[in-house]
């Protein structure tokens, strides 16, 4: 059986945006992009009909794909539709969610992990977006000591019980090891790829990387799509199946 593959036109305009905290499905949302956010929403229901997927990590073959970008318009959405959500920042390398929500990257996850605070003074409230979220908080040089802690599984655990949803915006799989490792404590992976970044073999081998740790994808979802190239692209990569 072929996994799900999803879509996103031109997110934004087949260019790379900076601007992370512009939200196209909240200023536009009759566009296409918003309308093909709104088809991924309807495949993860779909495919989550016994609500057993709760911990969703978002992740790439490379940087600047539009995972940032895709999770926190994905988000948006999501919290419209009444589910309670809660978007925790991973990328402990090159954290970006600070600069979603347009705040200091400080008392986030490697601040509650070592002690510094308290749960409820890492989860912050956005209420322009209408979601919760916690940052990455203070670099740290012992990234994969971070993330095989026994208290940030405690962290997932504790918000699966809070949350309809936990997003997890994860570092690419080809550049670090800490997707894979961060893999372990999601209920299932989506994964970005934007036209024009990765070449082929790359994403092949970062979708291989992932299965060879049982990592439980829930489908492709393509960025930065030029609507002018016509659909072609997006069958460029229908190779991925179970059954491979």
């Amino acid at each position: 059986m072929t996994k799900k593959k999803f879509s996103i036109g031109r997110l934004i305009n087949g260019e790379k945006n900076e601007k992370y905290d512009y939200l196209v499905t909240k200023q536009d949302p009759l566009s296409f992009v918003t309308e093909s956010f709104q088809k991924v929403i309807i495949n993860l229901e779909y495919s989550n009909v016994d609500k057993n997927i709760k911990v969703i990590q978002f992740t790439s073959t490379l940087p600047s794909e539009g995972k940032s970008t895709f999770i926190s318009n994905l988000a948006y959405l999501m919290g419209q539709k009444g589910e309670k959500i809660i978007v925790l920042d991973l990328d402990l390398r090159k954290p970006k969610m600070n600069r979603v929500f347009s705040v200091a990257n400080r008392n986030g996850l490697t601040d509650y992990l070592s002690g510094k605070i308290t749960l409820e003074q890492a989860i912050n409230h956005s209420e322009d977006i209408g979601i919760d979220f916690i940052t990455a908080g203070e670099k740290t040089s012992a990234v994969i000591n971070v993330l095989e802690t026994q208290k940030l599984k405690e962290l997932i655990a504790k918000l699966k019980e809070t949350y309809d949803y936990v997003l997890l915006d994860t570092p690419p799989v080809i550049t670090v090891s800490d997707s894979l490792y961060i893999s372990k404590l999601a209920d299932g992976v989506i994964f970005i790829v934007a036209q024009g970044k990765a070449k082929k073999t790359l994403v092949k081998e970062a979708i291989k990387s992932l299965k060879n740790h049982n990592v439980n994808i829930l489908g492709l979802v393509f960025t930065q799509f030029d609507m002018k190239s016509g659909y072609g692209y997006t069958y460029d990569y229908s190779y991925y199946s179970d059954d491979e």
